[in-house]
């Protein structure tokens, strides 16, 4: 009969099912999802990465979900010999270990295929020199150690991890005229200060941790800077200086290691608040007496990655996307960084297969994204970016991002600020894991000094969000719980220390899983989508504040006005006011009417807005004007990042303190009043 092949949709409301969602998590399921993939190391364009993008695969398809992957290939290094030696003034060489030690009661410590400690991308060297101790190796610390009569000219440097991306580090070292850089892990800052005991006692990295990482300060891969990496694109040749590669070797080691290397030390005793907490008498500068012999070389090889994508249509508007996204390669097990993350997206898949047995559709697309090689220069995410650029300057939504779902207590957020007031809705509706009884915005609210949730911008270049907002203007967030995470890309980052310290019961996992999740289906479900743009307003004034104070500090001509600013943000709030009572007009209006999808078109396109063709000055890769990171450390977010750079660039050269330098300081603001102009207009929604 006719009739009997009608499928009938239940009567059941959009947000019937997102409390359906709610109710929904497993912390078991998570769990195992998590021991799955961290039962082997899975670098990126190893058969055991590969292995996971298959079981993610087969999740996202057994949950009923269109599920596809691309693949790239893509320059990646690899290790395939290092050492480090330090020859005493007497002639005595002490070979340093370059060795986490195994631990007997952690089985994953033990695993042969765990890869040595490195950095990624650094040059191959043979190289021997005095050492020269630099704090975190910031541009103060080069500063504080001129004036000390000291310089890093044809020295080694040793600097400790902690207050910037380590591939700065070692851009700020070559700039000073160093020959090599050695990291390590100091105490203070990832044992416990050595007053708590390490892993596998407590949480803390044992003394012979290393983290590993890569030092390329740039986004994507080096060969094909600025566009995607096909079988059978334009690449450049490693050599080419355009690749923006390494000049300067460096190699990550131990505390254990830096430990004997900063004892050999003579020199002055370096400023107290240098000091940390190795088993040293005192924390000397160098240089010398002794002498370090650094040995590395690297295989650069162009080798696959694959990206993974599972797909739920849009029953009303299909070419609307939201995103979830999280990265699967890790250094070594990757159970913090960043599985627990995938362990949770896999879930999250699950529950969504359910709700489409029950009947539900969303309205826009959600599109659940598992990247791969981001931990070498968020490759996986950029390459996807970079081919799909235009289609998802037209289509997407917003990209929520996890990459450490799970650290330890307490939720914390990053954001576009349009998104600020929706996801601070949606943690009410989200019991805190820590604090039965509490949602997660109570216990968030209470740890703030203002009694107001703290959220992070997402400017610095930390995780996969960087290609959709830096790059593309695509609204995004970053969840996580914990604020440190001390075995962070060592051996020790595996399912015990998860199940351990980090999350035991794995309750913290479903509580991202609740806000991730919620967070896109909301976004998907919305008849008008939660963009208030008048936060966007508000923290645009306060950076013209910040700004307005860093130019009177650096002295900046009367000329220089920000002026322009202040106009192009009082445009905004106009515009903000003037789609507020459109929006409420048009609640009435059914959903998929033509009125409410432009409504809807206009806040989406209003991020993309704030983005410029030409791109950051020196950095055209970076198109946001308004967050970015700063050039000195690719981790921190910068608001107006072109004009900030800049001001602190002229402030420095007296050659051009009152010339055409400041001339381009008032250029750079003038870019940004004219894109926060270009947000009013969209906003507005006519043409002028």
């Amino acid at each position: 009969m006719l009739h009997a092949l009608i499928k009938v949709k239940p009567n059941i409301s959009a947000e019937d099912y997102h409390r359906l969602f709610l109710n929904m998590g497993r912390n078991d399921t998570i769990a195992q999802h998590l021991k799955v993939i961290t039962k082997e190391p899975h670098v990126a364009g190893t058969p055991e990465n590969f292995a996971t993008a298959d079981y993610v695969l087969s999740t996202f398809q057994k949950s009923g979900l269109d599920a596809h992957y691309t693949d790239y290939k893509v320059l990646l290094t690899y290790p395939l010999s290092r050492s480090l030696s330090l020859t005493l003034p007497q002639g005595e060489v002490i070979q340093l270990k370059l060795k986490e030690q195994e631990i007997e009661s952690d089985p994953s410590t033990k695993n042969a295929k765990v890869i040595p400690t490195f950095h990624a991308y650094s040059p191959s060297a043979d190289i021997s020199a005095e050492v020269v101790f630099v704090n975190y190796g910031t541009e103060e610390d080069y500063s504080t150690l001129r004036d000390k009569g000291l310089d890093a000219k044809g020295a080694i440097v040793i600097a400790k991890y902690g207050r910037i991306f380590r591939g700065d580090i070692v851009d700020i070292a070559a700039g000073a005229g160093a020959v090599g850089v050695i990291i390590y892990s100091d105490p203070q800052d990832y044992g416990g200060n050595r007053t708590q005991g390490y892993y596998p006692d407590s949480r803390w990295l044992p003394p012979s941790g290393v983290q590993r990482g890569s030092i390329f300060g740039e986004n994507g891969d080096p060969l094909t800077p600025g566009w995607p990496s096909l079988p059978d694109s334009e690449r450049l040749s490693v050599d080419d200086p355009r690749t923006k590669l390494p000049t300067i070797p460096s190699i990550p080691i131990s505390a254990e290691d830096a430990t004997t290397i900063m004892k050999s030390f003579d020199g002055p005793i370096a400023p107290a608040e240098w000091h940390g907490a190795l088993d040293l008498p005192a924390y000397r500068l160098g240089r010398g007496p002794s002498i370090l012999n650094l040995h590395y070389k690297s295989n650069h090889t162009i080798a696959p990655i694959r990206d993974v994508f599972g797909l739920i249509k849009g029953s009303e508007e299909p070419n609307r996307y939201v995103l979830l996204g999280n990265h699967r390669d890790a250094w070594t097990f990757g159970a913090c960084d960043p599985n627990g993350g995938t362990a949770t997206l896999l879930e999250i898949s699950q529950r969504l297969g359910k709700l489409l047995k029950q009947g539900w559709q969303p309205k826009r697309s959600i599109l659940l994204c598992n990247w791969d090689a981001e931990e070498y220069a968020l490759i996986g995410s950029t390459e996807w970016v970079e081919q799909n650029y235009d289609l998802l300057f037209s289509s997407a939504v917003a990209y929520l991002n996890v990459d450490e779902a799970v650290k330890g207590p307490g939720f914390m957020l990053q954001s576009t600020p349009q998104l600020d007031d929706f996801i601070q809705d949606i943690a009410k509706e989200v019991e805190d894991p820590d604090n039965p009884g509490k949602t997660i915005y109570e216990s968030w609210a209470s740890s703030s000094q203002d009694s107001r949730p703290s959220i992070n911008r997402l400017g610095g270049g930390g995780s996969d969000y960087a290609p959709f907002v830096q790059h593309a203007g695509i609204p995004g967030t970053d969840f996580t719980f914990g604020e440190d995470f001390p075995a962070y890309h060592s051996l020790y980052d595996d399912y015990m220390w998860m199940a351990k310290y980090g999350d035991p019961l794995f309750h913290r996992h479903v509580a991202l899983g609740a806000m991730w999740g919620l967070t896109a289906l909301k976004l998907a479900d919305a008849k008008v989508l939660p963009f208030n743009y008048a936060t966007y307003a508000d923290n645009l004034e306060l950076y013209v504040d910040t700004l307005e104070s860093q130019l009177s500090s650096a002295n900046a001509p009367s000329f220089v006005s920000t002026n322009p600013l202040h106009k192009s943000i009082s445009e905004l709030r106009k515009a903000v006011l003037q789609i507020k009572k459109k929006a409420q007009e048009l609640e009435a209006l059914e959903d998929g009417s033509a009125e409410l999808r432009s409504l809807n078109d206009h806040l989406v396109m209003a991020e993309r807005a704030f983005t410029d063709a030409d791109g950051l000055p020196g950095s055209p890769w970076y198109k946001h004007l308004v967050y970015g990171p700063s050039k000195i450390n690719k981790y921190g977010t910068t608001a107006f990042p072109g004009i900030s750079d800049l001001v602190a660039l002229v402030a420095g050269d007296e050659a051009n303190h009152s010339g055409d330098g400041w001339a381009d300081v008032q250029h750079q603001i003038w870019r940004v009043s004219r894109a926060i102009s270009r947000v009013a207009l969209v906003i507005h929604g006519e043409l002028s």
